[in-house]
């Protein structure tokens, strides 16, 4: 998966990739710690950005 792509998570609907990490800690880290339940070739986590906005990230299996 690579930044700017769009995939469908049962949790947040379609969602934008902006970084991808190499593994769990590190995204963690960065604060992406909110699950999306993405069943694909990676995992996608969220952080919250504010009361209504959230950036994701993708995580290599």
């Amino acid at each position: 998966m690579n930044i700017g792509d769009k995939v469908f998570t049962p949790r947040f609907c379609t969602v934008k990739i902006e970084k991808v990490f190499d593994n769990y800690h590190d995204a963690n880290n960065d604060g992406y710690n909110v699950p999306t339940y993405y069943n694909g070739e990676c995992y996608v986590f969220g952080k919250t950005v504010d009361l209504h906005h959230m950036v994701f990230a993708a995580v290599e299996k």
